[in-house]
């Protein structure tokens, strides 16, 4: 294929990508595309914030990925449930003697990891907002974060150095706790000051800042089931837990299912309220964070796209719609791998 075809070949997805940078006001914005275990197309643009002097996005450039940080929680505490720490229908009140055991009732760590306990938690409060297993809410990853160091001893990120970031030696994924010239500023609003968003390095806050690449390669090592360049680095069983679904038989069949809070393209689901795009094939898996990174993984393409924003500002709706757009980018991905 001649240099000139691959341009043609991602131009759309290119100028989609450029022009909803601008529509939600992102300094800067990146795109990977993997496809056999290869990168076969990378695209950076714009700068680390929008100041005067500020550094232009490249390889190296670490986005914060807000929810997207999620899926690293799912995986550690997979990994604890094959070692044998944890199980999936653990019970909640095993963890937190403080909160309500009434309101807790029979709400098990799988209720937790696929969003559907039911249960508002505040502080050492927790009530009841519907049964286990009947609806979907928000995530609560620093709850399960939480249940890990008491299972195990060891943090989320402790868990995922050790196994992970080390073995595969990346040096671009951590949670940060001061600055560096590497990270991309958040956009709050055209007219605000960029920021940085730092904290515990613990792994259960949202502070973990990643570059394209090694996002994508967190896709990878999903994909292939804990494989990496031909080495076996985590237990394939760990994988088949976090990626298939888990969520509980009794949740209806119109809400969305999840892994290990990985999104599961299930033939299933018919609710409006879905992240994933139209022609995703069954079986691929996605997560999204606030800023729009996000990182979609499609297994019959044998593929990983993964695409960075820096804006935490929410447009009009009748300018900018976060649903439209990621399953607009992943129809144009799948017009790319099956045109």
């Amino acid at each position: 294929m001649t240099t000139k075809s691959k341009n043609i070949r991602f131009n759309a997805i290119d100028n989609y990508n450029e022009r909803m940078k601008h529509l939600n006001s992102s300094s800067g914005a990146a795109f990977v595309l993997m496809k056999d275990n290869k990168i076969i197309h990378e695209w950076y643009s714009g700068t680390h914030h929008f100041g005067e002097g500020a550094r232009k996005i490249d390889r190296s450039s670490q986005f914060n990925v807000y929810s997207t940080r999620v899926t690293y929680i799912g995986l550690a505490v997979a990994l604890a449930i094959y070692e044998g720490y944890l199980n999936l229908e653990d019970r909640l009140s095993d963890y937190f003697n403080e909160l309500d055991k009434e309101a807790l009732g029979e709400t098990t760590i799988r209720h937790l990891l696929t969003r559907c306990t039911g249960l508002r938690i505040e502080e050492d409060q927790a009530w009841r907002i519907f049964d286990s297993g009947t609806n979907i809410e928000g995530k609560r990853p620093d709850l399960l974060a939480k249940i890990l160091v008491k299972a195990t001893g060891k943090t989320v990120s402790e868990h995922l150095t050790e196994k992970v970031f080390k073995p595969l030696q990346w040096k671009h994924t951590d949670w940060m706790t001061e600055g560096k010239s590497t990270l991309v500023s958040d956009i709050h609003s055209p007219l605000d000051y960029p920021t940085l968003r730092l904290g515990s390095n613990a792994g259960d806050e949202r502070n973990l800042y990643i570059s394209a690449r090694e996002l994508a390669y967190w896709g990878k090592l999903h994909l292939n089931k804990g494989m990496f360049n031909d080495k076996q680095i985590l237990p394939k069983e760990v994988f088949e837990l976090t990626t298939t679904t888990q969520s509980p038989s009794s949740l209806p069949k119109e809400c969305p299912k999840f892994g290990f809070l990985w999104w599961i393209k299930d033939h299933e689901t018919a609710c409006d309220y879905n992240e994933l795009a139209s022609r995703l094939p069954e079986g691929s898996f996605q997560i999204l964070g606030a800023s729009n990174c996000s990182c979609t993984v499609i297994p019959k393409y044998n593929a990983v796209a993964v695409r960075m924003n820096n804006s935490l500002y929410t447009p009009p709706i009748e300018e900018y719609n976060y649903l439209d757009d990621i399953q607009t980018f992943g129809n144009l991905v799948v017009s790319i791998l099956n045109p």
